[in-house]
């Protein structure tokens, strides 16, 4: 399906759209890094233990994230190797053709997700986002991981994240738009004025979003976001 005119000149009712990725804006992973970690075989021992300490407050979200590039690199995880992963991923059904109506229709959209810039580049490589707040991995001249830039906006802080996007656009948190699928997603599905759950993995995504989407087609989030209905379940 491709959108009318109509439908991409319709004016949106809310000036910040924000995305989450993996699961959203991409399909064919849950969560980049279990994908990398899962495709490269790192040490799950180890990788297990990380995410409990990172949930039971034993480590920061930056050490977690650093332990993540020790472990890819001692499995001999490289950019040419991270990037033909990310190319393995889909960008998910309409995607393209919501954004574009989305920017047609005067939004600035976001995206603030725990994921890696790297699939951003390799899957919206002609996108330009208006806001981006993600982890990054950087590498050296042969391609070997030397270090990264965490995000601070992930789990309970996306919605920090929001709201840092809200304040640099002079608008409320009530004119912003966050579309997710996990259980990540939660605090900032709360503090957005418009929240939707896209292919959903959480029921406590789905409690608390004032949308859910089960058709894995990003286009039916438009409805909602560039007219005034939004509470619903969409089949």
């Amino acid at each position: 399906m491709r959108h009318t005119d109509k439908q991409l000149q319709q004016p949106s009712r809310f000036p910040l759209v924000c995305f989450d990725l993996d699961g959203t804006l991409v399909d064919d992973t849950i969560y980049i890094w279990k994908t990398l970690h899962e495709g490269f075989k790192t040490n799950q021992t180890e990788r297990e233990r990380a995410y409990r300490d990172y949930f039971a407050g034993r480590i920061t979200y930056q050490e977690w994230f650093e332990h993540d590039l020790k472990l890819l690199r001692a499995a001999g995880a490289t950019h040419s190797g991270i990037v033909k992963v990310c190319r393995g991923l889909q960008v998910m059904t309409g995607a393209m053709d919501t954004l574009f109506a989305l920017r047609n229709a005067g939004a600035k959209i976001a995206v603030i997700s725990g994921s890696i810039q790297t699939v951003l580049d390799v899957q919206f490589p002609g996108f330009d986002f208006d806001y981006v707040l993600i982890n990054r991995i950087d590498f050296d001249d042969q391609g070997r991981i030397f270090g990264g830039v965490h995000t601070p906006f992930d789990v309970e802080a996306k919605a920090d994240g929001l709201l840092h996007l809200c304040q640099q656009m002079g608008i409320t948190p009530d004119a912003a738009v966050f579309v997710g699928d996990n259980e990540n997603d939660v605090w900032i599905a709360k503090t957005a004025g418009l929240s939707i759950a896209f292919n959903c993995k959480s029921e406590k995504l789905s409690d608390v979003c004032d949308v859910e989407i089960k058709e894995k087609d990003l286009r039916r989030v438009l409805p909602h976001i560039l007219c005034a209905s939004h509470s619903a379940v969409v089949p």
